[in-house]
Order: C-alpha cells, then sequence, then structure tokens
C-alpha cells in the first residue's frame, strides 16, 4: 500500500488532467476587472500601479497574469497592498527587529526604496532575504564548545560520540561542521540525541505507528542497526525511506475529503482504484514501463506556453491525446467522458473536449474503467482550469522520476550557509520534520507529479512561500 498511495492519487489526477486543459481560458471581462483593480491598488498604495508593476510582483514567484483566470485568483496571490501611509506594515517591524527607518534603510543598502514594492509579501520576502544573507563568522571558541557538545552527546547516548560521527550525521544533508558558525546553531540543527535507553522514541509511535520493538524490527529487516545513529532526526530519514516517503494512511486520509468534495469520488471508489493498481505492481516497477513514461514526459515537455485548444495546430492536438491514451495504456485503464447538463448526459469524446474553449453552465462526468470493462470510479469536474505550464511541470516530473526511480537516488539539499536554512521547509504530514532524503520505491517516482497536479487543479494558483 506504501507504494500505491502516491500512484492512486497520480492517475486519478492523470485522468482527470488531460479534458481540462482546453477549460483555461480567461473569464469574458478579465481585462475590464483588471482595469478596476489597478484603480483599487493604485489608490490603496498612493501611487499608479499598472500592468506592468503587476507583472513584475509576480515574476518574484514565477507567475504571469496570463496564468490566472480572475481577479480573485490574481488578489489572493498578491496578498494584501500596502498602504500610502505604511500602517500596515508592523508585522515586518515586529518580525525584524526594524523600524519604519530601519526598514527604509535596509531597503536603500540593497538599492531599493519601499515605493518600489506594492505587496507587503513582496517586502516580507526581500526583507526576510536582506537580512538572513551575510558574512560567514565563526565563532572563536567553536572548537572549544563543539568537545564540550561531544561529550554532553557521548552521555546521552550511551557510547562515544566523535567529530567524525557529528560529520557523518551531517552528511546525509549534504552539510558539514564548517558550514555552521556556532556549536549552539550546529546543535539545533542536529535536533535530539537518542537516549541510551531508547525511552524518547515515542514520535515514531505517534506517526508512524512503530513502538520500540517495531521500530527495531523494521531496521533488522532492512540492514540497519539503531547503534549506528545518534540523532532521532537522522533516524526518521531512514525510516521515512523505508515506508516509502509517508506516514501509514496519512495521504490518503488527509486527501480523501478533497476527493469526495471536489471530484465527488469516494472511499470505495478509491479502494477499487487501489485494487486494480495493486495487481498491475510489477508492471508499474517494470524498467521498460519506466522508460515509457520518461519518453511521455519527454513528449509533454515539448508542448510550447498556451490558454486554450485553439491556440494549437491539429498535429499537436493530436500529440497530446496520444500522450493521455498510452498514459492509460499504462494504467491499463479506459476512460469516458460526457456533458451533463440540467440533469442530462451528452457523451463526448477526447479530441471534442479539448477543442472546447470553456464549461458554460455544464459539468464534465468522466467514468474510469479497466481494460476489462470493470467499473472503478466516476468523476465529476466542474470549470477549475490548469494551463500549459503544468504539462511541461508534468513532463519533467515524469521523466525525473522515471530516472530517479531506475537509480535510487539520495536527494540532498543544495549545500549553503546553514544561517540562511530553515527547518520549516521540510515537513511531514503531521508537522514534523521532514527528511532531507527520497524514497527509492515507485510512490516517490510519481509524488512529484502528483504534487504538480493536484497543486493545480485544486489550490490553483497561491502565493509561493
Amino acid at each position: 500500500m506504501k507504494k500505491l498511495c502516491a500512484i492512486l492519487l497520480s492517475i486519478t489526477l492523470l485522468i482527470s488532467f488531460f479534458p481540462q486543459l482546453t477549460l483555461a481560458a480567461q473569464s469574458n471581462n478579465f481585462e475590464q476587472e483588471l482595469t478596476k483593480y489597478l484603480k483599487k491598488v493604485s489608490k490603496v498604495r498612493g501611487f499608479e500601479v499598472t500592468k506592468d508593476d503587476i507583472e513584475t510582483s509576480l515574476s518574484a514567484y514565477d507567475e504571469s497574469v496570463k496564468n490566472f483566470q480572475s481577479i480573485d485568483e490574481l488578489k489572493d496571490a498578491l496578498g494584501e497592498v500596502i498602504k500610502a501611509d505604511l500602517s500596515n506594515l508592523d508585522s515586518i517591524y515586529e518580525d525584524n527587529n526594524l523600524t519604519k527607518d530601519g526598514l527604509v534603510k535596509l531597503l536603500n543598502e540593497n538599492g531599493e526604496e519601499l515605493n518600489d514594492y506594492i505587496f507587503i509579501w513582496n517586502l516580507e520576502e526581500s526583507v526576510y532575504f536582506y537580512t538572513e544573507e551575510g558574512d560567514f563568522e565563526r565563532d572563536p571558541y567553536f572548537d572549544q564548545d563543539l568537545v564540550s557538545y561531544l561529550v554532553k552527546v557521548s552521555e546521552v547516548r550511551g557510547f562515544d560520540v566523535t567529530k567524525e560521527d557529528i560529520e557523518t550525521s551531517l552528511d546525509s544533508y549534504d552539510l558539514s561542521t564548517e558550514e555552521f558558525e556556532s556549536v549552539e546553531e550546529l546543535s539545533e540543527f542536529l535536533g535530539e540525541v537518542i537516549k541510551a535507553d531508547l525511552s524518547n522514541l515515542d514520535y515514531f509511535n505517534e506517526n508512524y505507528d512503530l513502538d520500540k520493538q517495531s521500530l527495531l524490527q523494521l531496521l533488522e529487516e532492512n540492514g540497519e542497526d539503531i547503534s549506528n545513529y545518534i540523532y532521532i532526526d537522522n533516524l526518521e530519514i531512514t525510516v521515512w525511506t523505508i515506508n516509502g516517503g509517508a506516514t501509514n494512511g496519512d495521504i490518503i486520509e488527509g486527501l480523501l475529503p478533497i476527493f469526495e468534495e471536489d471530484f465527488g469520488l469516494t472511499e470505495v471508489e478509491l479502494q477499487r482504484i487501489t485494487d486494480h493498481l495493486e495487481s498491475l505492481e510489477k508492471h508499474l516497477s517494470d524498467p521498460a514501463t519506466l522508460k515509457r513514461l520518461e519518453e511521455l514526459g519527454n513528449r509533454m515537455m515539448a508542448f510550447e506556453e498556451f490558454d486554450v485548444a485553439t491556440e494549437l495546430t491539429a498535429k499537436q492536438i493530436a500529440e497530446m491525446a496520444s500522450i493521455y491514451e498510452e498514459l492509460l495504456s499504462i494504467f491499463e485503464l479506459n476512460v469516458s467522458y460526457s456533458l451533463v447538463k440540467s440533469g442530462s448526459e451528452s457523451p463526448v469524446s477526447l479530441l471534442d473536449l479539448m477543442k472546447l474553449e470553456q464549461l458554460k453552465d455544464a459539468s464534465l462526468k468522466i467514468a474510469i474503467y479497466t481494460t476489462g470493462g470493470k467499473f472503478l470510479a466516476d468523476l465529476l469536474i466542474t470549470g477549475d482550469m490548469i494551463d500549459s505550464d503544468t504539462i511541461i511541470n508534468a513532463g519533467e516530473q515524469i521523466t525525473e522520476s522515471a530516472k530517479d526511480f531506475t537509480k535510487a537516488p539520495v536527494a540532498k539539499p543544495v549545500k549553503q550557509n546553514i544561517s540562511s536554512y530553515t527547518k520549516s521547509e521540510h515537513q511531514t504530514v503531521k508537522g514534523a520534520k521532514l527528511p532531507k532524503t527520497a524514497s527509492d520505491y515507485i510512490s516517490n517516482a510519481l509524488l512529484g507529479l502528483f504534487i504538480v497536479l493536484i497543486g493545480s487543479m485544486m489550490f490553483r494558483k497561491v502565493r509561493k512561500a
């Protein structure tokens, strides 16, 4: 099951993915509403704000106005406007220990001024960047403090812990002690030490349903020994990897309500899809299948920017349909489509769907069957929309995922000044820190694709934190 959660979600979203590609047109009155929005923003900010200014603000998130289908989506992505009198910047002052004059000085030192910013989120990110970046200053007592720290860690762990052991622990994150300014910073990053009597391992019971005995057995079955671990965070890396990159049931439990509400997909239907995919597990793990997925990913990335299918040539539309049909073939599925309007259903072909410019006063029903004709589930899709970036991103994910599964690497963060490293970037489903590794299971091979799709289809355009 651990391998199939992500597969289940990925293919479910893939099935509903292609029929929606042509629904990415902006609302008919988008430009008119944008003009009104710009006037409101200008009034709040105290100077004229143009569409180019909005594009500049969005570029910080690798976004563009054309990627939004409504002004409400655009407003949600940009956030609160900075008031002309700067009276709504208190959170920036407090969070960064700044005064108004200090903020102005900080921006000036970096070649900017307050009037360069329209939205609070953009300003927050710049202030964070400017205050976090700086010269690396090593504590002159680092080596001395490190000796004392090693003594404390050794006492807790129950055996002698050396600097080489610390380097080994840091290597999991592609870091070394040389990248920490102080031992206090090093200690905070490495986290809690495993106690000699193993009495502080409740975390694994709470998040992985593993009591101490089950945890030790799991490690033994996978050629690991807890005596090789000093820190709970490093141990979790291994447990996370063994579990296929997810805590038991968290993904399904957390997303089932979303599937039910947004797609009308029930738990029973999810189980049917799961059962079908479980029967294909060997096939989906086969190198030949992974090669096919990689090739499909490359084909997806060949598409240029577009908003609606009318911008595509007949050859491109045929290619898109071909990619989709082959994906279904890989997962041994058949799909039928119908437009639902006023309680009646009208069958429609995939190519006809791809020529639609919008779903007006209708919903799209997608029925999913096995190639043997067994009914699995049906989904109801409304006017939620995605753009061509999703195809390209999904293609990249499929290509890289197929390669990653073949060689089963360990993904490590880019090396950086540890002062700017934030552990909050790596969180498990329940809020615990996510290990900085990737699983070599097929769940992780498709998890990236799942994230791309669910992010685009369910939550649309949101601020990139």
